[in-house]
């Protein structure tokens, strides 16, 4: 089988502790999920449009499928130099994502002029589009990002029947060891749209195996991060707009079990579409 191999960019997670680092994120906002990272410690440089909602009690009855926490996401990325950013509004009509803002003057002469974006989204995106979690902020480097969570339908059903059906059969979860990290959902994992597997390595030992379907990707377009036990898929797109370069960017993401050896992680994209990904793993042994 034909594979290509694909390299792994490793980000790590700021703790609490830590300050970013306002000089190099504008320019490094990859790694910043604004749903799992925003806290104190968020810079001074960020300026948020339309900032994260905080989850209702009624959304905290499954944590693991909570919105925007599916794992899935749609990005889009603008250049706004030559506009105001506080004049910056973003919002959701249908399949068209708007994003209004006003000029900055070249002229002391100029009027101030209302610009209207339209973004006319993918399909597959405003048919799950949540548009009450959307999040857009401008970056240091005069970036506006715009990330839209996506509902995942079908993995909150698998993940729905497995919680029910099998609450005392957990057959399906034997591969992952005898013993299991309280803390961790195992159901969450491997319901997922990732389609893992534990399968038997070389010298008795075991490997994690898990597979998207990419098939309109070449492997320019697609990025494999790893933040801390974070698995990141990104899907990039670019477009040339009238007065700048339009990227969009299909985004998935899991936190891998314990047990994962994230170290010797490995990916490849096979002739027929689909991203594999491989790493080392281990049971989990509870501490005495």
């Amino acid at each position: 089988m034909t594979m290509s191999s694909l390299p792994i960019h490793r980000y790590p997670r700021p703790s609490k502790d830590n300050k970013f680092d306002s000089d190099t994120f504008g320019d490094d906002f990859e790694w910043f999920d604004p749903w799992k990272d925003t806290n104190s410690n968020t810079p001074g440089s960020l300026r948020w449009i339309n900032q994260p909602k905080q989850q209702s009690v009624e959304e905290k009855v499954a944590p693991a499928l909570q919105s925007p926490i599916y794992g899935d996401k749609y990005r889009v990325k603008l250049d706004i130099s030559d506009f105001d950013p506080e004049t910056i509004q973003t919002k959701l009509e249908g399949r068209l994502l708007i994003i209004e803002a006003k000029k900055k003057h070249h002229q002391s002469n100029s009027e101030n002029v209302i610009e209207r974006i339209l973004y006319d989204l993918p399909e597959p995106v405003y048919e799950h589009a949540d548009a009450e979690h959307l999040v857009s902020y401008v970056t240091l480097s005069n970036m506006l990002i715009v990330e839209i969570p996506l509902h995942n339908h079908e993995h909150k059903q698998r993940y729905l029947q497995s919680t029910s059906t099998n609450t005392n059969d957990k057959s399906d979860l034997l591969p992952y060891g005898q013993h299991r990290d309280q803390s961790f959902d195992y159901h969450h994992f491997h319901t997922s749209a990732f389609t893992p597997k534990v399968l038997d390595a070389e010298g008795q030992k075991k490997k994690l195996q898990m597979s998207l379907p990419m098939k309109n990707y070449h492997p320019e377009q697609i990025k494999v991060s790893v933040k801390n036990n974070d698995l990141i898929i990104q899907g990039k797109h670019i477009s040339p707009g009238d007065r700048s370069l339009e990227k969009s960017y299909f985004y998935k993401s899991i936190t891998l079990p314990p047990g994962t050896q994230i170290d010797h992680l490995q990916s490849y994209l096979t002739h027929d579409g689909h991203l594999q990904i491989e790493a080392p793993f281990t049971e989990y042994l509870p501490k005495n």
